[in-house]
């Protein structure tokens, strides 16, 4: 059967014991499976703006009190800017942040107290690495960002560690 390739067009090549390889064939499907899994794809975009479900989210008893919330990210890979307004209620709580993924620490002062913070990719997760130096010791925040049920959700895993304040909180942001 000639499918309009000729026997010349495939690379066939021996090893030292004699095994046929044919190269072309295997190149196509071992790409063909890297897009498939996902693996040549670019990194996700996070970028949009998203509101706290908070029903789906899991609070620690120190962060329960949040009732609400919006973010706006523009993301562009390296550069990921992050706006937050999170309401309780006692009141609302802003926070803003631009970081590169690159994974160079930033080094920097936050009310008077030295701040070391790295973003980076892990896979498809975005890892947010930040060490507070407090009057009371070293406070470690972990946030893992993933976009989740075909990038209509972001789930921002935290982990806070040190200065007595541990808390662990996995916060649900659907897409707007």
């Amino acid at each position: 059967m000639n499918n309009g390739r000729s026997f010349r067009d495939v690379d066939l090549t021996r090893d030292e014991e004699g095994r046929v390889f044919i190269r072309k064939q295997i190149v196509s499907a071992l790409l063909l499976a890297l897009a498939a899994s996902g693996f040549a794809q670019g990194k996700p975009d996070f970028s949009g703006e998203w509101t706290l479900n908070r029903q789906a989210s899991t609070l620690s008893p120190a962060a329960a009190g949040i009732q609400s919330g919006d973010v706006r990210i523009e993301h562009r890979d390296p550069t990921f800017r992050y706006k937050a307004a999170l309401k309780s209620e006692t009141g609302t709580v802003e926070y803003e942040f631009e970081f590169q993924s690159d994974g160079r620490e930033v080094t920097g002062t936050q009310q008077g107290m030295a701040t070391v913070v790295s973003l980076r990719w892990e896979g498809e997760a975005l890892i947010l690495d930040s060490r507070i130096q407090r009057p009371n010791g070293e406070m470690k925040i972990v946030f893992r960002y993933e976009l989740i049920d075909s990038g209509r959700r972001i789930r921002a895993v935290e982990q806070i560690r040190g200065a007595g304040r541990d808390q662990d909180n996995v916060w649900i942001f659907e897409r707007r």
